[in-house]
């Protein structure tokens, strides 16, 4: 079943027939595109969550929201990874690269943030964004 209340970001694999969700019912789903199903959910935000990112060569989701953390998925255990906590306010965007750092986050707190994907733990902190 798909989400009850609004879709707040989406994410298209490159590799595999998956469009992931994330909404503000809490839950990040993953698609099949081929069937139009819903073959997976990935639990843990503590409220609405707002975007949604993935690695371009790791099976990596990362998720982000209102509680202010970006989470970092296994797509094919549903398992996470980290729950990287750093940001005050609702994490709006998230990008994922293959250099470093790997994620990058920004939120309504006026920060972006760099994160170490291996820690789980942010290395740098951009500021002056009011």
């Amino acid at each position: 079943t798909g989400h009850i209340s609004a879709v707040k970001g989406l994410a298209i694999s490159k590799t595999s027939p998956y469009l992931f969700s994330v909404a503000d019912d809490k839950m990040v789903k993953c698609w099949d595109l081929e069937t139009n199903q819903v073959i997976r959910h990935y639990h843990g935000h503590l409220s609405g969550v707002y975007s949604c990112a993935l690695h371009p060569r790791l099976d990596i989701l990362f998720s982000g929201g209102r509680d202010g953390t970006v989470r970092v998925w296994d797509m094919r255990t549903k398992n996470q990874i980290h729950c990287m906590a750093g940001h005050n306010h609702t994490v709006h965007t998230i990008a994922a690269q293959a250099a470093e750092p790997q994620v990058i986050s920004g939120s309504q707190d006026c920060t972006i943030r760099l994160w170490d994907l291996r820690k789980g733990q942010s290395l740098k902190t951009l500021t002056n964004h009011k």
